[in-house]
């Protein structure tokens, strides 16, 4: 019974340890996950900064250039450089358009990278808790042909006293029985 009680008392304590492991592997997933959605933050916060200073000191330059030209140059060339700055402008403006598009599909492509890593976490959480609850069936079940394996010999063990018993009662009643036939068999001899 001892023995008994101490295996469940294990059984107990490494499930137990299964669930602590299973807690603190899930803590240190979603820690990892909060640091990476703070890096993919933090990314996308530096591109954002990084494009929008290239977009400054574009401006500026364009603002130094322009103000050299209208300097020396004369109207027909003022109003050539017009014409210049506005296709420049329509570009820049086409650019930053697609600069736009890119920034946001960099950042879907992050989201998506963001969703597929949290689908692969939670499917391995599921396969580990899958493997603790095979692993306690199977505890079990070898608790238990263990539990039926001490029933069946110690019910042989009573099987084999009470046998043991009978042939001893069978054996004494034997000797009784020539005893007492030879003590009557004396008895008639005297007579005699």
């Amino acid at each position: 019974m001892n023995e008994q009680r101490d295996e469940v008392k294990h059984m107990n304590q490494l499930i137990l340890y299964a669930k602590v492991a299973t807690i603190r592997d899930r803590q240190l997933d979603e820690k990892k996950n909060i640091r990476e959605q703070k890096k993919v933050e933090e990314k996308r916060k530096d591109l954002m900064l990084e494009v929008d200073r290239l977009k400054k000191i574009k401006y500026y330059e364009e603002l130094e250039k322009k103000k050299k030209e209208e300097l020396i140059a004369g109207r027909s060339v003022i109003i050539d450089q017009i014409k210049e700055r506005e296709l420049q402008r329509l570009r820049a403006q086409e650019e930053k358009e697609r600069e736009g598009q890119e920034i946001i599909k960099l950042i879907k492509q992050l989201q998506k990278e963001e969703a597929q890593g949290n689908l692969d976490r939670k499917h391995k959480q599921k396969l580990r808790q899958d493997e603790i609850y095979e692993a306690n069936l199977k505890a079990i079940s070898a608790k238990q042909s263990k539990i039926d394996q001490e029933k069946l010999e110690e019910q042989k063990i009573i099987e084999y006293n009470i046998e043991k018993a009978r042939k001893d009662a069978e054996y004494q009643a034997e000797q009784q029985r020539i005893k007492d036939e030879k003590e009557r068999e004396v008895m008639r001899l005297r007579d005699l």
